[in-house]
């Protein structure tokens, strides 16, 4: 695909989705894709399965390869994405993983769950930002997992909170701890990003529900993979906060397309509506600090 030209703003824009092959992010790029006006670029791990969804997606998808587990790899993207494409007018951070046992590491030494969720995601959107069009949108995919309470989050284990820098070092514990833990700071940044470019760009968070079926499960053990294969059918058709993808997907891309949100900010939205996050998010030092050391570790 050819790089944006300035002829073509205000006719087609521009949304950049990462994680899409699969689960949400798949459904996001299928409803953003079927929406006039909007293209889409697959910023992907795997490019073949890549370009096989774009292909099915048609004209209007691109794809670049992504590998948030490496620095060097994002900041490799992040120059592509601003050659490819004059403008950009939303990023999606969609891409997400979760392991059995935080003793994983990305190429560059982090801890791979905080290290993909988060640093890849916010290495991304400051490499990004002069990129971005006026009035731009970014939506960080949190989730309920970040509450912490039997509540909003179920039987998952809640969030423990550390600075930057101790989360970012695998230490063998539990991986759902270090998942919640990376979703509570998906929210953090997205308030922080929305403070930071105020008046540049809308940033919010998402929380899709609770999606069994999405795949993000896929690195537990064969035995449990197989259970979780058997009951996610009944728990997304009968779980009170459930959602299937592909309407969880469609809320996804209304945040990035419904002129209704332009302005809109600093918010985070469960579905389609906008809710409260835990009182955690709201802290502003906790945040600020994790953007200080963020941008420390990622250099």
């Amino acid at each position: 695909m050819t790089p944006t030209d300035t002829s073509a703003y205000g006719t087609r824009r521009t949304a950049v989705v990462t994680g899409a092959t699969r689960g949400l992010g798949l459904h996001a790029v299928r409803a953003l894709a079927a929406t006039p006006g909007w293209r889409v670029v697959l910023a992907v791990r795997d490019v073949d399965e890549g370009q096989r969804v774009a292909a099915d997606l048609g004209a209007e998808a691109d794809v670049v390869g992504l590998d948030l587990a490496s620095l060097d790899g994002v900041r490799t993207a992040a120059a592509e994405l601003a050659d490819r494409h004059a403008r950009l007018d939303a990023l999606v951070l969609n891409a997400g993983v979760q392991v059995s046992r935080a003793d994983r590491t990305t190429e560059d030494g982090f801890e791979l769950t905080f290290g993909v969720n988060h640093l890849g995601h916010f290495l991304l959107t400051t490499l990004l930002a002069d990129a971005l069009a006026p009035g731009a949108r970014i939506v960080a995919v949190s989730s309920g997992t970040h509450y912490g309470t039997l509540r909003k989050s179920g039987p998952f284990p809640r969030p423990k909170w550390r600075p930057a820098r101790e989360l970012a070092r695998p230490d063998g514990g539990s991986g759902q701890v270090a998942y919640s833990t990376s979703k509570l700071a998906n929210v953090l940044f997205a308030y922080e990003a929305a403070r930071r470019l105020e008046g540049r760009a809308d940033v919010n968070a998402f929380d899709p529900g609770l999606m069994p079926s999405t795949g993000l499960a896929r690195d537990y053990p064969p035995w449990a993979l197989r259970i979780y294969a058997r009951v996610a059918p009944a728990i997304e058709r009968f779980m009170p906060g459930a959602a299937q993808p592909a309407e969880a997907g469609r809320a996804l891309a209304r945040l990035v397309t419904d002129p209704a949100l332009a302005g809109v900010t600093g918010r985070y939205f469960a579905g389609g509506r906008p809710r409260r996050s835990s009182p955690a998010t709201y802290d502003r030092a906790r945040a600020a600090d994790l953007w200080r050391e963020s941008a420390a570790l990622t250099g």
